[in-house]
């Protein structure tokens, strides 16, 4: 079963919890080989659903020269639980007083994920480019990323502009003959995906995403960031196992545009405390896009250095942001702006209005010997562990009247690395 955006937004954080412990790869240019595996689990069960998540993953990049580095790897999402699959609204609650108008399906997948690229440095200047391929039951994914950086002025200046493009293709529900697309029903489930089944489709998406950044160290202990991010995507962008009950109790496939553009600028500060050895961060990000949501996000880490080979990071985070233009919490009816919004409909609590506040733990083990290797072949070790809890506040969303209760989501991460 497909999962949804919402869910979908969750993995993404899930998958790089337990990467972002230990930083990216390639770091080192001198090793020969290096080599990393994270695995996190994310579990949430807010009111009438629940999510779990675990997701594996492998990379290993090797520099046959100092001009050349080559990597590949696989990840996964291990997906089960239960999402929305009928949303209604308090009007047709009251109207339908009794009777189960919210309903929930199973969610059970299994996502896998292929990648590999390359990185050539000349000088100042280093290109990257890299494809990876996803699949799971009724999501295929192709993609491909180019990037150039150069690091003039003694390497206290970063420039970089990177490019991706994904050629994705969701399946979705072969409709009635002569229905209109916008009264479309819900995919029963992913049998016959991707295959010559007579009741299954495909719909293409097509996203492009632009990011800029301009890294700039100030003094030895102090560094700034500024990301400029745009992202277009075209195509199918609702959930096709989702029905949301609209004008006069019908019961239609969530419909929402095709076209979306997003943009964010986002600054973000380090600064080294070296009386204390300790490191804090600061990060702000704004965000619109068409649908006309926009977000705010603040966050602040703070890393304590405990020794050579140990350090804790501790962080927090908060982030708010408005609803889509057509949002709506019933599309039955209702006073503004609970009431109907036009042609397109959404039962995705993640397009509602909402904040959400985050708190979290990391702490990593690094072993680099003196002399020699760690058990003849490594010339560095390090072992991450993090936990973050996340909540969120559902300022106008409900399953039938009933606001979200239980809102909180759990992140644990294990990441290893190994130099050789």
């Amino acid at each position: 079963m497909q999962l949804t955006p919402h869910a979908r937004a969750k993995l993404a954080v899930a998958a790089l919890t337990a990467a972002l412990v230990l930083g990216p790869l390639g770091t080192a240019r001198a090793q020969v080989a290096e080599f990393e595996t994270n695995h996190s689990l994310f579990h949430e069960q807010p009111t009438k659903t629940n999510m779990t998540v675990y997701s594996p993953s492998g990379d290993l990049e090797v520099t046959p020269t100092n001009a050349l580095s080559l990597r590949a790897g696989w990840s996964a999402d291990v997906v089960s639980g239960a999402s929305v699959a009928v949303k209604a609204g308090p009007t047709y609650q009251n109207i339908h007083t009794g009777a189960d108008v919210v309903t929930t399906a199973s969610v059970h997948d299994f996502r896998n994920v292929a990648h590999g690229g390359f990185t050539f440095r000349k000088d100042i200047v280093s290109f990257t480019g890299g494809y990876s391929y996803s699949i799971e039951h009724d999501y295929q994914s192709n993609s491909f990323n180019v990037s150039a950086r150069t690091e003039p002025l003694e390497h206290d200046t970063q420039f970089e502009l990177g490019y991706a493009h994904n050629f994705d293709q969701v399946c979705n529900r072969v409709q009635t003959a002569g229905n209109p697309a916008t009264l479309d029903h819900a995919l029963e489930d992913s049998t016959g995906c991707f295959t010559s089944a007579p009741t299954r489709t495909t719909d293409p998406i097509s996203i492009d995403t632009l990011q800029a950044s301009w890294s700039q160290a100030w003094t030895p202990s102090f560094m700034t960031q500024v990301i400029y991010g745009v992202q277009v995507t075209d195509g199918f962008q609702s959930d096709p196992y989702r029905t949301v009950v609209i004008a006069e109790g019908i019961q239609a496939q969530e419909h929402v545009p095709n076209e979306r553009t997003r943009q964010s600028v986002s600054l973000k500060a380090n600064l080294y405390l070296r009386p204390i050895k300790a490191a804090l961060r600061l990060s702000l990000r704004g965000y619109d896009d068409t649908w006309a949501i926009q977000s705010e996000t603040g966050e602040l880490e703070f890393e304590k250095y405990l020794g050579e080979s140990f350090r804790v990071l501790l962080r927090g985070r908060v982030y708010n942001q408005t609803g889509a233009v057509f949002w709506s919490d019933d599309y039955t009816g209702g006073n503004a702006p609970l009431g109907p919004k036009g042609q397109y409909w959404s039962g995705d609590r993640e397009l509602s209005p909402f904040w959400s506040w985050l708190g979290g733990v990391r702490a990593l083990y690094t072993v680099t010997p003196k002399h020699g290797r760690l058990i003849g072949i490594m010339t560095r070790f390090k072992v991450g562990l993090s936990f973050d809890v996340e909540n969120f506040t559902y300022t106008q969303f409900t399953l039938g009247g009933v606001p979200i209760g239980n809102a909180y989501a759990y992140f644990g991460g294990l990441s290893i690395n190994a130099l050789f």
